[in-house]
């Protein structure tokens, strides 16, 4: 029998050797800041690590569950359900959101959550202007940007953002949006608040370094300004929710995710 026990920033190591076991991207960086503002548990087959899941709360009102990994040779012995579980069980928030692949959809249907949505990462170099509206957030927006986060995820996730700020590598803002980005390896990851599709497609142009970018996106004419400037789809996962009807928020702002493991 697998033991379970909370994960440290000691097992990042064995955390990303199983991510690479299952196809996922050595993202070094994600995996620390998931652990340092959420709480990671593990199954250890002796001292392997053989599966994995982060819960993430936001105040007392949702909570977001990611990282649910099981190693290949572990497969279809339950091991992701029991994560699971015991990520819903330890979470005291009514309301627990997550992106789940095709794969992984029908088990987290069996534990109660409902696809709300559909949610298309898009990769490339960005080809297109900068338009200049925005500039780089100071001090004196800091409270402004969580406000605007807060409104458009539903959930208070300010101690999320103690650590955003010092993990971003960029955060832009506009009277009424912001975008902010991180960078793992050769990909900058941008997320977007705008009050239009317009305003965030400004966003993610000023955003965008010569490099490969991605954005995940639900609001189809943003996704198509993004193929047509060649950041094109790549893959598509459900966003569900569990304890709710609906996610909470004004979701229509909320144009594209920091990060998918973070609701």
């Amino acid at each position: 029998m697998e033991t379970l026990r909370e994960l440290t920033v000691d097992d990042v190591p064995a955390c990303l050797a199983l991510a690479a076991d299952r196809g996922w991207s050595r993202e070094e960086g994600k995996w620390r800041l998931l652990l340092r503002v959420g709480t990671g548990f593990g199954l250890f087959d002796g001292d392997e690590l053989v599966g994995t899941t982060i819960v993430t709360p936001f105040g007392a009102e949702h909570a977001a569950v990611s990282m649910v990994l099981v190693a290949s040779r572990s497969g279809g012995r339950g091991l992701g359900r029991r994560l699971v579980e015991h990520a819903l069980e330890v979470t005291s928030a009514p309301v627990v959101s997550l992106h789940a692949t095709e794969f992984g959809r029908p088990l987290y249907e069996r534990l109660g959550f409902r696809s709300v949505g559909r949610v298309t990462a898009h990769f490339g170099v960005f080809a297109g202007a900068r338009p200049g509206v925005s500039r780089p957030a100071g001090e004196a927006d800091r409270a402004r940007v969580v406000a605007q986060d807060a409104a458009a995820f539903g959930a208070d996730r300010s101690a999320l953002w103690s650590a955003l700020w010092e993990f971003a590598s960029q955060v832009r803002v506009v009277p009424e949006g912001h975008a902010v980005s991180w960078r793992e390896g050769e990909v900058e990851t941008v997320g977007v608040v705008a009050p239009s599709v317009g305003v965030a497609r400004d966003l993610v142009a000023d955003m965008s370094p010569d490099v490969t970018v991605r954005v995940d996106v639900a609001e189809p004419k943003l996704g198509g300004w993004l193929a047509e400037h060649g950041v094109v789809p790549r893959h598509t996962v459900d966003l569900m929710v569990r304890g709710a009807a609906e996610l909470p928020g004004d979701r229509g702002r909320l144009f594209s995710p920091v990060m998918q493991a973070l609701g």
